[in-house]
């Protein structure tokens, strides 16, 4: 009895409070995405008069959804596919056949969708790109037949949705993987780490997720009827419309006003650059003019590592973008792709620069010598020189008469530049306008080549392609013509074998050349620089990075790995000889001790030295001194004088 009074009690009293609140109660999921939308939901309403209390990160869908329909929670961003899903009802994929179906029922439990904001957020299958051009893999169902080799990342909230979550994803697709992780929503963008680190091989993300594209991965189309539409709305109740009139109007300025790439950018601006989403969020309504602001805040230029084109989404690539990341906390860090990185790094469109140890030389009338005006900061990888050739062309790369290239100045134009120095017979290079090995394919296919050399990441997808798609081709064994003097002329390759097992497109082992993939940034200048308006002016070269930054990036990429001898590397990185030797003790409590020692053996020694000089005095009843003889001769004489 007392406990059902209790009880009533409680829910009068919270009845009460909901219905005397006069603050808009906005709330949110755990999810960055969710953050910036409530934050910008929250600002808008403040900037129209209105006051706002914030339950930021209220927790996973259930559990703000059940805090809306009790009345603690006024307003919240969802999803249109998501409510359709905690209303276990059968998928529908049209954008607004979805929100014609949630009319009715949502208006029965007192809930109504408001104006949506212009983004959809599906759901997205999403795996390493070098594994979708090796596996074939295009739609979820390409998965099927090799699901037991992987391992699948999801998020709590999707493994246990109803009806478009883990269950029905696998058993609809026919998907038996060899491994399921859950990881709990606010470690939901830990999937990502697992997913480059090869922890995982296949996870589900979000389209509106900008690490999908800041590390080249592939999104797996879904190519069967399964995750409903989800755009992202307002979702209120008729209880708090009736406490708050004014609320549809006060966000009507949102309706449309945030589309995919937009909302992108704000969630790459939270996890990337360190802001709070309500400064993200603050910053992008003073742009729209929703809020007043400054609309003309310049966004944060991040800082670009160049990489070429084709390798974007490789390991080596992925792995130099996180370890910048980790160094440098707060600042925006991108992969930016371009044909010639050092380029771009020279002309200061790059802060650093992913590169295969080729390109830190460059060719002289008397041979490839390296290059001083970079330096390397960590070794991220090794890239594969590949030669390729026809079934029926040179067994050799030296019994080429022509070999096909990448662009004048790239890294296999300069190999195959310092081998023609060292060749047999009469080669001719012919530079492509690209170091994609589809050019170099092309090149061979229609007899402009009888060879060609591609540096590329081991297992980059052009190459595995090419070699898949294209049977007359083969790699050349580099064991037939390396040899010689080009080993001292090019000291930075190294012998590697590419196994079948292991490199899709192959039918046998190949002994190929392979080197150092590492991140470069600019070396300090040989000579004191002068501006270009004279010796006080500002020096407009790029400058080298600190020697903190690159320990820093050094510590990042863990296990370190040393930069080859033929490489410039950072003077951070050369290691430290061992200080030398010293007479002081560098333990206070160990020189107290020794001091006492000494202290104690000087005062045994002085107790000693004075009970020495002690000792005659001692013996005086056996034998007088003469100074103690004295008195008493003066004595004898004394009576002697009484007496006469």
């Amino acid at each position: 009895m007392m406990r059902g009074v209790a009880a009533f009690c409680l829910v009068a009293a919270l009845t009460l409070s909901a219905c005397a609140r006069t603050s808009v109660v906005v709330a949110s999921k755990n999810t960055v995405q969710d953050r910036v939308l409530a934050e910008m939901m929250a600002l808008t309403l403040e900037a129209r008069g209105l006051s706002v209390e914030r339950r930021i990160g209220l927790g996973d869908s259930a559990d703000v959804f059940q805090a809306l329909r009790a009345g603690s929670v006024d307003v919240y961003p969802e999803y249109s596919g998501t409510a359709l899903a905690l209303l276990d009802v059968p998928t529908e994929v049209d954008p607004d056949a979805v929100r014609a179906r949630l009319v009715e029922p949502f208006a029965a439990l007192g809930l109504e969708f408001l104006a949506p904001f212009g983004v959809e957020s599906r759901f997205v299958p999403v795996t390493r790109r070098a594994l979708a051009q090796r596996a074939e893999l295009a739609g979820v169902s390409s998965l099927a037949p090799i699901a037991g080799e992987l391992r699948l990342g999801v998020s709590r909230s999707f493994a246990e949705r109803p009806r478009d979550g883990l269950a029905g994803f696998v058993e609809l697709f026919g998907l038996d993987f060899r491994d399921v992780v859950v990881v709990p929503d606010e470690r939901r963008e830990g999937l990502y780490q697992m997913l480059i680190d090869e922890r995982i091989d296949v996870m589900i993300g979000f389209s509106t997720d900008p690490q999908i594209f800041d590390f080249g991965l592939a999104p797996l189309s879904v190519d069967r009827p399964f995750f409903p539409a989800y755009d992202a709305a307002p979702l209120t109740s008729s209880a708090a419309l009736s406490r708050h009139p004014a609320l549809p109007d006060a966000l009507a300025p949102l309706a449309g006003a945030v589309d995919a790439p937009t909302l992108r950018e704000l969630v790459r601006q939270v996890q990337v650059t360190g802001r709070t989403p309500r400064a993200v969020a603050a910053i992008a309504l003073a742009r729209l003019g929703i809020v007043e602001g400054s609309a003309a805040t310049p966004p944060e230029i991040p800082l670009a590592i160049a990489v070429n084109p084709e390798e974007l989404g490789s390991s080596p690539a992925n792995r130099a973008l996180e370890a910048v990341r980790t160094a440098m906390p707060g600042r925006a860090v991108a992969l930016a792709p371009a044909k010639r990185p050092l380029l771009a790094l020279a002309e200061g469109e790059a802060r650093m620069a992913v590169v295969p140890a080729a390109a830190h030389f460059r060719l002289t009338p008397d041979g490839a010598i390296r290059e001083e005006g970079v330096e390397a900061i960590g070794v991220v990888g090794r890239s594969v020189l590949y030669a390729i050739a026809q079934d029926d062309g040179p067994a050799r790369l030296g019994d080429a008469r022509v070999v096909a290239t990448g662009p004048e100045g790239s890294p296999s134009h300069l190999i195959a530049s310092v081998l023609t120095r060292h060749g047999q017979g009469d080669l001719t290079l012919a530079p492509q306008a690209d170091n994609g090995a589809a050019s170099i394919g092309s090149a061979i296919a229609r007899g402009a080549a009888e060879a060609g050399l591609v540096i590329a990441s081991r297992q980059r997808g052009d190459v595995v392609r090419l070699l898949r798609e294209s049977p007359g081709l083969r790699l050349v064994d580099a064991s037939a013509w390396w040899q010689g003097p080009r080993r001292i002329a090019l000291p930075f390759l190294g012998e590697a074998t590419l196994r079948p097992e292991s490199h899709p497109g192959l039918d046998r082992a190949v002994s190929v050349l392979s080197m150092q993939t590492v991140i470069t940034g600019p070396a300090p200048p040989g000579t004191a620089g002068l501006g270009r308006q004279g010796p006080i002016s500002f020096d407009t070269r790029v400058q080298p990075l600190t020697d903190t930054t690159v320990r820093a990036i050094d510590r990042a990429l863990g296990t370190r790995v040393d930069v080859g001898a033929s490489l410039r590397a950072a003077p951070a990185l050369v290691p430290r000889p061992p200080e030398a030797r010293t007479a002081r003790n560098p333990r206070p409590d160990q020189a107290l001790l020794t001091a006492g020692i000494f202290a104690y053996l000087g005062v045994i020694g002085w107790l000693l030295l004075r009970r020495r000089g002690q000792l005659p005095n001692a013996r005086s009843g056996d034998r007088a001194t003469p100074a103690a003889s004295a008195p008493r001769a003066a004595a004898s004489d004394h009576s002697q004088n009484q007496e006469t």
